[in-house]
This record gives C-alpha cells, structure tokens and sequence, in this order.
C-alpha cells in the first residue's frame, strides 16, 4: 500500500487539461514536428521516471529515434534534450517550476521551455537558473537551435 506522502507526489504530476491547454499543446507538437522532425522525437504526454522522480511534461524533444512498433514503452528511461510545460489553470507557476528545477534539470535535461497561455509567453529556463521570457517575434531556444513563432504558438 503506498503511502500518502507517496500518492501525493504522483498526484501532483497529474494535471487536468482544460481547451487552452490542449490547444496550445496541439499547436506545439506540430509546429516542432513540422520543422523538426528529422532531427527530434517530438513525443507528448510521456512517463519518465528519472532518478529524480516521475514526471509526465507535456512535450518534449529527444534525440530522433524510430519506433519500435512491436515494442512499447510504458515509462521511458531516455532523458530529453528540452521539455515543455504548459501552465494548466488549476497549477500553481512556483510549482511547475520547482518541479523543473527538482526533477527535469537533476535528470539531465538541458532546457524547459512554460508556456503561459493567458500571458501569452513563452519562458526558456536553463539549469544555471537563467531564463529568458519571450512575449514577441521567435521563441529561440539557446541549447537546440529550435525557433518557433510566437504568433503561430498562440494562434487563435
């Protein structure tokens, strides 16, 4: 029987969805997979469980692999290169964030990129602890190169 700290953490990592959340998540994994897909698995909603802890970002990006049809992975052992979290209307920024700081980065990720939907921004952080927020033009992350359009990444 697990105990309640246990289930609470995993809980933490379960979000709900709302409209917004879905369709910008819609829109990123296209857009990525557009540009990028000869270069990146472009993968969502995936179970990791790093040596940090178990977590589920809304995107990410490894590096390009084919898959295995015959064979699944229920929780991947692989660390990405870059996840995206997109703020669900119900989580908390500081959350989100040392759940970045605590799991993503000690796993070895090299950036994260929050999404806020209802500020329109996009924020890249680095495990140094510097960010850069992007509120217009091209959203460049500084570690893949990958650059998207904030305009298309929000496109109503």
């Amino acid at each position: 029987m697990e105990t309640p700290v246990a289930l609470s953490t995993e809980l933490e990592d379960e979000k709900m969805s709302s409209y917004n959340h879905s369709e910008l998540q819609s829109h990123l994994s296209f857009l990525l997979r557009l540009a990028y897909r000869t270069q990146y698995s472009i993968l969502t909603e995936l179970d990791f469980e790093f040596a940090s802890g178990k977590t589920r970002p809304d995107l990410c990006l490894l590096p390009k692999r084919q898959a295995n049809w015959l064979v699944d992975e229920v929780v991947v052992q692989d660390v990405p290169i870059t996840t995206i979290e997109i703020l669900s209307p119900e989580q908390s920024l500081n959350s989100l964030i040392e759940r970045v700081y605590k799991k993503h980065f000690p796993a070895g990720v090299k950036t994260v990129w929050i999404v806020s939907p209802s500020l329109q921004i996009v924020t890249i952080f680095q495990p140094n602890r510097q960010h850069t927020n992007f509120t217009e033009g091209n959203v460049v992350d500084p570690v893949t190169g990958v650059q998207l359009s904030l305009a298309e990444i929000f496109e109503g």
